[in-house]
Protein backbone atom coordinates (compact mmCIF):
# COMPACT_ATOMS: atom_id res chain seq x y z
CA UNK A 1 0.00 0.00 0.00
CA UNK A 2 2.98 2.18 0.44
CA UNK A 3 3.27 2.33 -3.28
CA UNK A 4 0.15 2.81 -4.22
CA UNK A 5 -1.36 6.12 -5.10
CA UNK A 6 -4.33 7.39 -4.14
CA UNK A 7 -6.87 6.92 -7.15
CA UNK A 8 -9.83 9.14 -7.19
CA UNK A 9 -12.92 7.57 -8.51
CA UNK A 10 -13.61 8.17 -12.17
CA UNK A 11 -11.03 9.27 -15.25
CA UNK A 12 -8.78 12.18 -13.25
CA UNK A 13 -6.08 11.81 -16.39
CA UNK A 14 -5.53 15.21 -16.80
CA UNK A 15 -4.50 17.80 -13.65
CA UNK A 16 -7.13 20.26 -14.53
CA UNK A 17 -9.17 17.87 -12.76
CA UNK A 18 -7.07 16.78 -10.11
CA UNK A 19 -6.93 20.77 -9.42
CA UNK A 20 -10.66 21.49 -9.13
CA UNK A 21 -11.55 18.46 -7.02
CA UNK A 22 -8.91 19.17 -4.44
CA UNK A 23 -9.75 22.92 -4.22
CA UNK A 24 -13.83 21.69 -3.76
CA UNK A 25 -12.21 19.10 -0.94
CA UNK A 26 -9.72 21.86 0.61
CA UNK A 27 -13.35 24.37 0.52
CA UNK A 28 -15.40 21.51 2.25
CA UNK A 29 -12.86 21.13 4.51
CA UNK A 30 -12.52 24.57 5.68
CA UNK A 31 -16.40 24.94 5.68
CA UNK A 32 -15.81 21.90 8.46
CA UNK A 33 -13.33 23.55 10.39
CA UNK A 34 -15.32 26.62 10.65
CA UNK A 35 -17.64 24.52 11.89
CA UNK A 36 -15.89 22.72 14.37
CA UNK A 37 -14.76 26.21 15.71
CA UNK A 38 -18.41 27.44 16.25
CA UNK A 39 -19.24 23.94 18.07
CA UNK A 40 -16.56 24.95 20.06
CA UNK A 41 -17.66 28.33 20.96
CA UNK A 42 -20.69 27.33 21.66
CA UNK A 43 -19.47 24.75 23.34
CA UNK A 44 -17.66 27.18 25.65
CA UNK A 45 -20.58 29.54 25.38
CA UNK A 46 -22.79 27.33 27.19
CA UNK A 47 -20.34 26.89 29.96
CA UNK A 48 -20.04 30.00 30.50
CA UNK A 49 -23.67 30.00 30.46
CA UNK A 50 -23.96 27.31 33.01
CA UNK A 51 -21.09 28.87 34.97
CA UNK A 52 -23.48 32.69 35.13
CA UNK A 53 -26.86 29.91 36.03
CA UNK A 54 -24.86 28.54 39.02
CA UNK A 55 -23.33 31.80 40.33
CA UNK A 56 -27.09 33.37 40.34
CA UNK A 57 -28.17 30.66 41.94
CA UNK A 58 -25.85 30.52 44.84
CA UNK A 59 -26.40 34.23 44.89
CA UNK A 60 -29.99 33.86 45.37
CA UNK A 61 -29.87 31.21 47.58
CA UNK A 62 -28.29 33.61 49.59
CA UNK A 63 -30.60 36.27 49.53
CA UNK A 64 -33.10 34.31 50.10
CA UNK A 65 -31.81 32.98 53.45
CA UNK A 66 -30.72 36.49 54.63
CA UNK A 67 -34.77 37.26 53.58
CA UNK A 68 -35.59 34.46 55.66
CA UNK A 69 -34.22 35.37 58.92
CA UNK A 70 -35.58 38.79 58.39
CA UNK A 71 -38.93 37.29 58.25
CA UNK A 72 -37.92 35.19 61.67
CA UNK A 73 -36.88 38.97 62.79
CA UNK A 74 -40.16 40.37 62.41
CA UNK A 75 -41.77 37.61 63.47
CA UNK A 76 -40.16 37.98 66.53
CA UNK A 77 -40.64 42.12 66.59
CA UNK A 78 -44.14 41.84 66.34
CA UNK A 79 -44.55 39.30 69.59
CA UNK A 80 -42.14 41.36 71.69
CA UNK A 81 -44.82 44.70 70.86
CA UNK A 82 -47.54 42.43 71.44
CA UNK A 83 -46.52 40.92 74.46
CA UNK A 84 -45.50 44.84 75.36
CA UNK A 85 -48.92 46.27 74.64
CA UNK A 86 -50.90 42.98 76.79
CA UNK A 87 -48.39 44.67 79.32
CA UNK A 88 -49.26 47.84 78.97
CA UNK A 89 -53.21 47.28 78.76
CA UNK A 90 -52.40 45.23 81.87
CA UNK A 91 -51.12 47.93 83.88
CA UNK A 92 -53.45 50.49 82.64
CA UNK A 93 -56.39 48.36 84.15
CA UNK A 94 -54.50 47.94 87.12
CA UNK A 95 -53.99 52.08 87.58
CA UNK A 96 -57.84 51.80 86.57
CA UNK A 97 -58.99 49.73 89.52
CA UNK A 98 -56.40 51.57 91.92
CA UNK A 99 -57.37 55.28 91.03
CA UNK A 100 -61.31 55.22 90.27
CA UNK A 101 -61.83 57.63 87.09
CA UNK A 102 -64.30 59.49 89.58
CA UNK A 103 -61.78 60.26 92.00
CA UNK A 104 -59.40 61.56 89.24
CA UNK A 105 -62.67 64.25 87.92
CA UNK A 106 -62.78 65.33 91.29
CA UNK A 107 -59.60 66.10 91.59
CA UNK A 108 -59.08 68.26 88.31
CA UNK A 109 -62.87 70.06 89.27
CA UNK A 110 -61.58 71.42 92.43
CA UNK A 111 -58.29 72.68 90.33
CA UNK A 112 -60.49 74.57 87.80
CA UNK A 113 -63.23 76.09 89.97
CA UNK A 114 -59.90 77.56 92.25
CA UNK A 115 -58.50 78.70 89.24
CA UNK A 116 -62.04 80.53 88.40
CA UNK A 117 -62.79 81.69 91.86
CA UNK A 118 -58.64 83.83 91.83
CA UNK A 119 -59.84 85.15 88.63
CA UNK A 120 -62.74 86.40 90.16
CA UNK A 121 -61.44 87.59 92.80
CA UNK A 122 -58.94 89.35 91.06
CA UNK A 123 -61.54 90.60 88.69
CA UNK A 124 -63.38 92.39 92.18
CA UNK A 125 -59.92 93.91 93.08
CA UNK A 126 -59.37 95.84 90.06
CA UNK A 127 -61.43 98.94 89.46
CA UNK A 128 -62.38 99.99 86.08
CA UNK A 129 -62.95 103.96 85.28
CA UNK A 130 -65.09 104.62 82.22
CA UNK A 131 -65.16 108.08 81.11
Amino acid sequence: MAGREFELPGSFDQPFDRDILLERLERKLAEKEKELEEMKRMVINDDKIAEIKSEILSELRSEFRKVTELEAKVVELSKTVESLMSEVLYLKAELRKEYSIDRIERRERPEEETTDTEEESEDEGEIIVCD
